[in-house]
């Protein structure tokens, strides 16, 4: 194992102590904290936060998972919070997918990675993103993870353009999305 992959050695019970010990003393409600141009209460960022379109979640600079994005109101904390990323991954292979992700954003070696799910159709477009965060320094500080359909963003820009999309059947890519949308569109699963 390299080195620059070696923090997946660290024993998970030891992360969790330091978690919850941090987690019961952290502030909360109508804590301010301050931010690099800014300062805000807990409670307003946590609404912030939950108001983005999309799934967030956020690594630390060690692969610590820290944060999940929830609506206002829920109280729901995943229980992979404060143990390595690689926690998310219910596979052996998801594992693996994860600490190569994680190398790479973490060495520099890509500052952005794309996923796409395999369950996508021509009208629900979910794109999982992984980028890596810099602090001031431009050190490496953790990851961001956002999952989004960006189908309505592309619908948005074809009618504000005045565009439209056509299929590509010399694209053997797009089969599998093409035959998820006539699935979806027989079985109506996507209107439940």
């Amino acid at each position: 194992m390299s080195s620059s992959t070696c923090f997946f050695i660290w024993e998970v019970s030891e992360m969790n102590e330091n978690w919850t010990e941090n987690y019961r003393n952290a502030a909360q409600g109508n804590d301010y904290v301050r931010l690099n141009a800014g300062l805000m209460k807990v409670k307003d960022l946590d609404n912030y936060l939950s108001s983005f379109p999309s799934s967030l979640l956020s690594f630390n600079k060690t692969g610590e998972f820290t944060y999940y994005k929830q609506l206002p109101g829920m109280n729901y904390n995943p229980p992979e919070l404060g143990e390595n990323i690689t926690a998310l991954g219910q596979t052996e292979n998801e594992k693996k997918q994860l600490t190569e992700i994680f190398h790479k954003l973490s060495t520099g070696e890509e500052k952005e990675l794309h996923f796409v799910d395999q369950t996508n159709t021509q009208k629900r477009f979910m794109v999982d993103t992984y980028r890596a965060i810099f602090d001031k320094d431009h050190q490496f500080a953790g990851i961001n993870e956002t999952v989004q359909d960006i189908y309505p963003l592309v619908e948005y820009y074809l009618k504000e353009t005045g565009q439209k999309l056509v299929d590509d059947p010399n694209n053997p890519k797009g089969d599998i999305y093409r035959k998820n949308q006539k699935i979806d569109a027989e079985s109506g699963a996507s209107e439940l």
